[in-house]
């Protein structure tokens, strides 16, 4: 988190001449901040990106959260039951239990709480992952993606002057 308060600076304002002596500079992009988007995103998960206008990520934002979450609880939910269950059996010496083996027991309890602790993992992951994503996005807002990339790949003659003179490709990307 504290990577996110450090100041950002890395975005240029987008300028339109509209007339011969007048300059228009969107709003948008001269009053947009990526902290303010990191902050955003840090506080309510989802909101850095309705802050950069980017609303198809919302769904993902908090499907992911949501799916993260309830496997989580459920993952606890299971490993609480074999935990208790193992306790019951080995307090009352009970080798088996409604059809269970201690071991059985043991294993279900271990494995459901390596699981809820990837979980638990997985989901600050994400939380942070979206984060990041809002930042980024907000450095990005005012990137231009315009028509004009092109990649030419020509034949060349390399060391043409040369009695040994080899052939290649050039590669050659304007944008």
């Amino acid at each position: 988190m504290a990577f996110v308060c450090l100041p950002l600076d890395a975005q240029e304002t987008e300028y339109r001449i509209v007339q011969a002596d007048t300059l228009s500079i969107d709003s948008f992009m001269l009053d947009h901040s990526p902290r303010k988007a990191a902050m955003y995103s840090a506080v309510l998960p989802g909101l850095g990106q309705i802050y950069n206008k980017k609303y198809w990520k919302l769904p993902l934002v908090y499907g992911g959260l949501g799916a993260l979450t309830y496997s989580t609880i459920w993952n606890s939910r299971k490993y609480t039951y074999y935990f208790d269950l193992y306790r019951f059996m080995t307090e009352e010496g009970h080798d088996e239990w409604e059809g269970r083996t201690l071991q059985e027991v043991e294993f279900y309890k271990t494995s459901y709480l390596r699981s809820k602790n990837l979980l638990i993992i997985l989901t600050v992951g994400f939380y942070v992952i979206q984060i990041v994503d809002a930042n980024v996005d907000a450095h990005l807002i005012d990137y231009d993606i315009s028509d004009d990339i092109s990649l030419t790949v020509d034949p060349v003659m390399l060391d043409p002057g040369q009695k040994e003179a080899t052939f290649g490709l050039r590669c050659c990307l304007s944008f």
